[in-house]
């Protein structure tokens, strides 16, 4: 997080925490500087993500940022010099209380870029996280040539990837002779400005690693869902099986039974004997 302080230390240090800080002598200015030259509403620092931005609001007199005036939409960084009229601020980045004890020691690069031609032509730089290429004494690589802006381009390395990004310059930013917004860098790469030319060096096994990174940027991985297993089917009732019979029992189960003669032969009888017992009791003698 970044701070403005006054160089002579007038007021004390504001946070650029706000989406948007005001600078003039009006009081409802977020930073109020009552100075000849200061307009109402003079200038104003807009902040985007982590970025901070810089304009200057039509003022007589401007507003500068290292000796160099801006217009709208400069970036700042730490260690940036405002001046408005005659009025100077810096941006700060407070350390911690480690960062003080001991100083931080840049990590070993295996990343490079030797200058083939230009001023810096011959010479080797270490890429550490991210550097700006420009004509700006702020710039992390100033390279003084009129073909340069004055913030031209920043390179950057995050996670052994290495990126280059042009910063809306005047001549464009080209990688093996192609003009790019931003590309991903990779050993063998020639970065040109103009007719400044560099040589991109980095480790082996950083092609692989690059196009991993490209991969993983545009692809969309689809991963099969599991099949879910089928319920066990309940168990059917087993249903007693009966078992066939021959037609020969089916008939005779089938056909119904022969009647029997015995209550008739009794039923004869029985008459019989009725009728033989009434003509003997109409014979007996009165």
């Amino acid at each position: 997080m970044l701070k403005l302080q006054f160089k002579d230390q007038r007021q004390p240090a504001v946070w650029l925490v706000e989406s948007v800080t005001t600078l003039g002598s009006d009081p409802k200015n977020h930073i109020v500087i009552k100075e000849e030259g200061i307009e109402p509403q003079h200038a104003e620092i807009r902040k985007d993500g982590d970025a901070l931005y810089l304009s200057d609001l039509g003022s007589y007199q401007g507003t500068s940022v290292n000796g160099n005036k801006i217009k709208a939409h400069f970036q700042l960084r730490a260690g940036d010099t405002i001046k408005l009229a005659n009025v100077e601020l810096v941006i700060n980045e407070p350390k911690t209380a480690a960062d003080k004890a001991e100083p931080a020691t840049p990590a070993r690069s295996d990343w490079s870029i030797m200058a083939l031609s230009g001023p810096l032509k011959g010479k080797s730089i270490a890429i550490h996280g991210s550097m700006v290429f420009g004509r700006s004494s702020s710039c992390d690589i100033q390279i003084s040539d009129a073909h340069m802006s004055r913030r031209h381009a920043e390179i950057n390395l995050k996670g052994g990837v290495l990126r280059l990004v042009d910063l809306q310059s005047s001549n464009g930013t080209c990688v093996n002779g192609q003009t790019i917004g931003e590309q991903v860098l990779k050993p063998g790469d020639r970065i040109s400005f103009d007719h400044l030319t560099f040589l991109v060096a980095g480790p082996l096994g950083a092609t692989n690693a690059v196009e991993e990174d490209e991969d993983d940027d545009e692809a969309t991985v689809f991963r099969a869902a599991p099949i879910p297993r089928a319920a066990p089917a309940a168990a059917k009732p087993v249903t007693p099986s009966i078992p066939k019979t021959s037609s020969a029992v089916e008939q005779h189960v089938s056909a119904p039974a022969p009647k029997s003669k015995a209550p008739l032969i009794i039923g004869v009888v029985v008459v019989v004997v009725i009728v033989a017992a009434a003509v003997g009791f109409m014979v007996l003698p009165k």
